[in-house]
């Protein structure tokens, strides 16, 4: 389940394949120039060529509260989890969704999927991975409504070992999104004995979790660090780690983040601050990069009795705000506007109907006042007056982007008020109705569990989604059609009727920013995927010594 991400520099809320012909001019190497959009992007830095014993890598987004998996849908845990604990299915650097621990997949009729499991997995205890662990793992997340990940098992009648090593999910209705999902964690494989045994602690700094990915779970020292270590029998041969002893740090201010890492008390890190983007670039230290990332930093309606409730004044909004300002500025050129609320990198299956759509579409708008007022003009006296109230944290970009949509309501006559509540608090405003009432507009940077379109449309705009908080169901009838529709094309016709009608209508989520991946290393080390794959994949076992 997708849930909110708070970060220093900016509140985040959220967890196919991704066509490279969307990435034209990728490379797989050196230090990415470009910015979002770009073609100087990058899919894999340099690859390792030596052991080391020891990288040192910070979470910018803070200690977690558990390595629980199961409760895990948020870039501190997931970043650190997903060296750990694995999934039938997996994603690629690439974007791409192929087995991992299920070797193969069968869709015999429309309500069952078929999974044959590999035979040759084991636990870090050394206990081999069986159908049983397997049937028990994604049972936890159909009956278990406290996992992040029950609400993808919505047509999931039953799970069922059929084989010495085969398991079977028996569907109560076709789900054509269901098998992809498994390459998050709604597809985590667990050993069913550790889990049973600490059923109250799993996942506590005390526990720790019991999986079979490249690295083990070591230590939590509780505000200062968690220690992963190698795992020496890791079951997948074309990708031994590298690394020794990999140790998470917690820090969160920009500038206690730079200093590490300049001064080697780092090695490396995802999300580089915005702030010292130039100067971690331009450091003798280290190497940057930037890689593509399925993230659209924007602002979601969750007031269906406001005034934004009229399109007329969505749409006028929509004009004044000054896109490109905000992305060459405010995100240091890591972020350009995007036409649709669903990135490029999201298409998926739908990539070849998605981007004639796309293209279709003139280029988004940027700070239009004159037109954006012609639409203000059109609104009755009644509403345009009303105040429009937008809640952002305390972070300096995230309202720095509060700021501009407040100037460019302000600029075309709109009664708005910016509202900035601590980071700590903000994830109230995304769940909880009460706290909300009156608001009319949340800020969010959302990304997908998966790279398919049909996830992202089912947190952010079909009734029920997480991060639907408007109520919106204007695309429920055709989302539900899309998702029980077996033949991909006609599937990927209904996801392009959907996206028109979101883009017609602005709601709830509207086109924002594109916006990059970065990581930076210290040169002594290498290898770490550049696109935004450390959410599900095992990232750390591409690390490893430049020499």
């Amino acid at each position: 389940m997708n849930r909110s991400r708070t970060r220093s520099r900016a509140l985040v809320a959220m967890a196919g394949v991704l066509a490279l012909a969307v990435l034209t001019g990728c490379n797989t190497g050196g230090p990415g120039k470009g910015f979002a959009g770009s073609t100087a992007l990058t899919i894999m830095t340099p690859a390792a060529k030596s052991n080391v014993d020891k990288v040192t890598w910070n979470v910018f987004e803070g200690e977690p509260q558990t390595v629980d998996p199961f409760k895990s849908a948020d870039y501190t845990p997931n970043m650190i989890n997903s060296n750990m604990c694995e999934n039938l299915l997996t994603q690629t650097p690439e974007f791409q969704i192929k087995p991992n621990l299920a070797s193969s997949y069968t869709n015999p009729d429309p309500l069952h999927w078929v999974y044959n499991l590999r035979s040759d997995v084991t636990f870090w205890d050394g206990t081999p991975m069986t159908a049983d662990d397997v049937a028990w793992s994604l049972n936890h997340n159909l009956t278990d409504k406290t996992t992040f990940y029950n609400y993808l098992y919505t047509n999931v009648a039953k799970v069922a070992v059929t084989g010495a090593h085969q398991v079977t999910v028996t569907l109560s209705r076709p789900d054509y999104l269901f098998n992809q999902e498994l390459a998050s964690y709604a597809g985590v494989v667990v050993q069913k004995k550790f889990y049973t045994e600490h059923a109250a602690t799993v996942g506590a700094p005390s526990v720790g979790v019991m999986c079979t990915g490249p690295f083990k779970f070591g230590k939590w020292i509780q505000g200062q660090s968690i220690t992963l270590t190698r795992n020496d029998h890791y079951w997948n041969k074309d990708l031994q780690p590298k690394v020794g002893t990999l140790v998470f740090t917690f820090l969160t201010d920009d500038s206690s983040i730079t200093s590490g890492l300049l001064a080697g008390q780092i090695d490396g890190t995802f999300n580089v601050p915005t702030p010292s983007l130039v100067q971690l670039k331009n450091s003798p230290v280290g190497n940057m990069y930037m890689g593509p990332a399925p993230i659209n930093l924007t602002m979601v309606y969750a007031n269906p009795a406001g005034p934004m409730s009229n399109p007329d004044m969505r749409k006028a909004l929509q004009l004044a705000v000054d896109w490109n300002g905000l992305g060459k500025q405010t995100f240091s050129g890591t972020a350009t506007p995007i036409k649709l609320q669903t990135p490029k990198t999201v298409f998926g299956f739908a990539d070849k109907d998605l981007a004639a759509l796309e293209d279709s579409l003139p280029a988004p708008a940027s700070a239009q006042d004159e037109e954006a007022k012609k639409y203000v003009a059109k609104v009755p006296a009644n509403i345009r007056s009303q105040k429009i109230v937008m809640v952002v944290t305390d972070v300096p970009e995230t309202q720095q982007l509060g700021l501009a949509i407040k100037d460019a309501a302000n600029r075309i006559g709109l009664n708005f008020e910016l509202k900035v509540v601590p980071s700590t608090g903000y994830s109230n405003y995304l769940y909880d109705p009460k706290t909300r009432a009156g608001v009319d507009i949340l800020y969010t940077q959302f990304w997908p569990n998966i790279p398919d379109p049909l996830d992202w449309l089912a947190t952010t705009a079909v009734s029920g989604g997480l991060f639907n908080q408007y109520g919106y169901s204007g695309v429920d009838d055709l989302f539900a059609k899309a998702r029980g529709t077996a033949d991909p094309v006609e599937r990927a016709k209904l996801t392009a009727q959907i996206e028109a009608k979101l883009h017609d209508g602005l709601l709830p989520m509207v086109p924002g920013l594109l916006v990059d991946n970065t990581v930076w290393m210290n040169k002594r080390i290498t290898g770490a995927p550049a696109s935004f794959s450390y959410v599900y994949y095992p990232w750390a076992a591409y690390l490893g010594g430049t020499q």
